[in-house]
């Protein structure tokens, strides 16, 4: 094998095992994904239902409730906030 071939395999090599394509969903991907009314935003029952799906129904059911029971209010939940309505 010659210096140059060597020298080619070297500095090549690792660039194409590089630029292999991965099959993990990427956020964006993720996020399209939950967005099946396409309005450009995600709601917190479009997030449950996608993470359900995912992961099997009840997937953090305590977390999701309080999600979506958060999502819900008319106005902001923490203490130093007034209320507008």
């Amino acid at each position: 094998m010659s210096l140059r071939v060597l020298l080619m395999l070297v500095f090549l090599g690792p660039v194409s095992v590089m630029a292999e394509e991965t099959s993990v969903a990427s956020v964006e991907d993720n996020i399209r994904a939950m967005d099946t009314d396409h309005d450009g935003m995600v709601t917190a029952h479009e997030m449950r239902v996608f993470l359900e799906k995912r992961n099997g129904k009840d997937y953090r059911q305590d977390l999701m409730d309080e999600l979506e029971a958060k999502a819900g209010a008319k106005s902001c939940a923490s203490p130093f906030s007034k209320s507008f309505y």
